[in-house]
């Protein structure tokens, strides 16, 4: 009676983890579809550089002044 007991604990349990293992596997980010790639993933990664007319500093393009200048050399002047 004693080995009955255990056999049936041992499916109890063995039941219960596949339950919880196919629960776990309809939740999962797998089954999402992947992320849409953009045409210009590249181009947004990187910025185009550019080189203060003053000092010659490398800086974004977008952090120079229309002048050309970056903000520290545009303060000076």
């Amino acid at each position: 009676m004693n080995l009955f007991r255990i056999l049936i604990l041992g499916m109890l349990v063995w039941f219960v983890l596949r339950v919880l293992k196919s629960w776990r596997v309809d939740i999962s980010p797998r089954d999402q579809p992947p992320p849409r790639r953009r045409e210009n993933a590249e181009q947004d990664r990187f910025e185009p550089m550019a080189q203060c007319k003053i000092c010659g500093v490398h800086l974004p393009q977008r952090a120079l002044a229309l002048s050309g200048r970056c903000g520290a050399c545009e303060r000076a002047a």
